[in-house]
């Protein structure tokens, strides 16, 4: 697929995780700078994926740009941003043995697998079951998994030592993450454990960016077909009161 065709796409891609579609933003703006004008694609890239705290600061940072060698600068900044974090992540959870988290996060995927804790305590992450996908990962690690349903980390919370996990955006005053998060950050200020959260610097958003952000409501027919009001949403706040730590790499 040419880049004016996968620019085109991304804007309505409910699949791919915000790192690729941002790495996909990048280098087919590299492939087109001087030869096609994106502005417009990336302006309905940023309407369409609202949710998405790294594709609106890359989709930003793109439209900033005034030459090419600043969008190959940004390539190489974004790559690096994930390794960083993902680096100062392992400096700070590699004495831990026992680790709790949620959902589905490639940066904490790849932080359990070069800290190698003893054990990973994750549940199952409803409707899409990322938890379970993680599971999967770090199980052919040989990683060993407790897998269980969502609303049952205060059965195991007395075996972890620190909760760490991912974050898909950052504000001033909390971090948003997959739905759970937030009563798994009460459980661990109830049973005094330590919350990390892991977030590149492109997952930080202020100004206007924040004012784009929103979270999306989800299809009602994944929760049940009973004709009623349904909450759907895939995301939820974390105030910061709870953070022990943003991982940042910065």
């Amino acid at each position: 697929m040419g880049c004016v065709k996968v620019l085109r796409s991304i804007a309505e891609d409910r699949v791919s995780s915000s790192n690729a579609i941002a790495l996909k933003m990048i280098e087919c703006s590299i492939e087109l700078y001087g030869m096609h004008d994106y502005s417009k694609m990336i302006e309905n890239i940023i309407e369409g994926q609202p949710s998405m705290a790294v594709v609106l600061n890359i989709a930003s940072r793109i439209l900033r740009a005034k030459n090419k060698g600043e969008l190959l600068r940004l390539k190489s900044e974004f790559l690096s941003a994930e390794k960083n974090a993902v680096n100062r992540a392992v400096d700070r959870l590699k004495d831990y043995k026992n680790i709790a988290t949620t959902s589905y996060s490639k940066t904490v995927l790849e932080t359990l697998k070069l800290t190698r804790p003893e054990r990973v305590f994750v549940s199952v992450s409803h409707p899409a079951k990322e938890g379970e996908k993680l599971a999967q990962e770090l199980l052919a690690e040989g990683i060993d998994v407790v897998l269980f349903e969502d609303t049952a980390y205060s059965v195991v919370m007395d075996e972890v030592e620190v909760v760490f996990i991912g974050a898909d955006a950052v504000f001033d005053n909390c971090v948003v993450n997959k739905i759970g998060s937030f009563p798994l950050a009460l459980l661990a200020d109830y049973f005094k454990k330590d919350f990390f959260v892991l977030a590149n610097k492109f997952k930080f958003l202020s100004g206007d960016l924040k004012k784009k952000y929103k979270i999306l409501d989800m299809s009602p027919s994944e929760i049940t077909t009973l004709d009623c009001d349904v909450v759907n949403v895939y995301f939820e706040e974390v105030p910061l009161k709870f953070v022990k730590e943003i991982i940042s790499g910065e």
